[in-house]
């Protein structure tokens, strides 16, 4: 996935994403960072967001988690 492509989630829907810090005044910078269960709520803003810096990170990879993690 390029920095040109627009990952677009489904509501309601888990996924495991990859995400990278392109903050270079973050001592996380270029590093990529694994997100096993990521919620996308309605669809809309989603992000990751950086622990250090509290920047928002680049999503590189989403996959639908199959099966879905049941809610309670």
């Amino acid at each position: 996935m390029s920095s040109s492509d627009i990952v677009v989630f489904e509501p309601a829907t888990f996924y495991a994403v990859t995400a990278r810090d392109n903050n270079p005044d973050c001592e996380n910078y270029e590093e990529t960072f694994e997100v096993p269960q990521f919620y996308s709520n309605a669809g809309t803003n989603c992000y990751v967001q950086c622990g250090k810096c509290k920047a928002r990170m680049e999503i590189l990879t989403a996959t639908v988690l199959d099966p879905q993690p049941e809610m309670s």
